[in-house]
């Protein structure tokens, strides 16, 4: 199902068939679950409790630091000076922007600083930062970047799916904005673009890994989603 061959078996007949493309309707029916995860519109309907989303943001906030991390080990092994541009780029807006949103949230909805410095994460939230350690210590660049696709494109394809209510809380307005806005969406195209590129070049052993980082990372991006408050 991951392999090369199975990639090959797809695109027959199909006109400018994407790897990328492959690569999500494999990962069904988990990519389709969490884009539509009803805590999405819980949240973009105002339907989620300042608690349940306060609580959503510590443990999603767990991801940051592994992230970053990841995409330190990206500009490490990219392959060219425009990769590591574009990637450095997306770092900065996660230390900046979005993790102003963060610790913007915890103040706002009292988060003690003790759950923010030391949080009790759920076991899913653990399996998804282990799954980011292992990969930035381990994946060559294409496993890397199969991982921020996911990452990346399914929060895009959540935000542009929502349709929020008016009089939302403003940082929950801001979290959508945080992923629907035309810089993410080049961010995502840019994503996309390279890894279909990289993973032509990959020999049939490293494709299939690829192929199942991918994979295990929309898994365990839907048990994430199932795990946090639904609202």
């Amino acid at each position: 199902m991951t392999t090369r061959s199975d990639w090959n078996t797809w695109a027959a007949g199909r006109e400018s068939a994407r790897i990328t493309d492959w690569l999500r309707e494999i990962s069904e029916p988990d990519w389709s679950a969490t884009v539509n995860h009803p805590l999405f519109d819980a949240l973009a309907e105002g339907r989620l409790s300042k608690g349940d989303f306060a609580a959503y943001m510590v443990q999603d906030y767990g991801f940051v630091d592994p992230f970053t991390a990841l995409l330190g080990h990206a500009i490490g092994q990219a392959p060219s000076m425009d990769d590591r541009v574009v990637l450095g780029q997306f770092m900065g807006m996660l230390t900046s922007d979005e993790n102003s949103t963060f610790q913007r949230t915890f103040e706002a909805f009292d988060v003690p600083r003790a759950q923010r410095e030391a949080p009790d994460y759920l076991p899913e939230t653990r399996a998804f930062r282990e799954l980011l350690h292992d990969t930035g210590r381990g994946g060559r660049y294409a496993e890397i970047l199969a991982v921020l696709v996911v990452t990346e494109w399914l929060y895009l394809e959540w935000a542009l799916r929502v349709t929020r209510v008016d009089g939302l809380h403003p940082l929950m307005a801001e979290w959508i904005d945080l992923h629907d806005n035309h810089a993410f969406q080049e961010f995502v195209t840019w994503l996309r673009r390279r890894l279909d590129e990289e993973a032509e070049t990959l020999d049939d052993a490293s494709f299939a890994r690829m192929a199942e980082r991918f994979c295990d990372t929309v898994v365990l991006e839907r048990r994430f989603h199932d795990a946090v408050p639904p609202g």
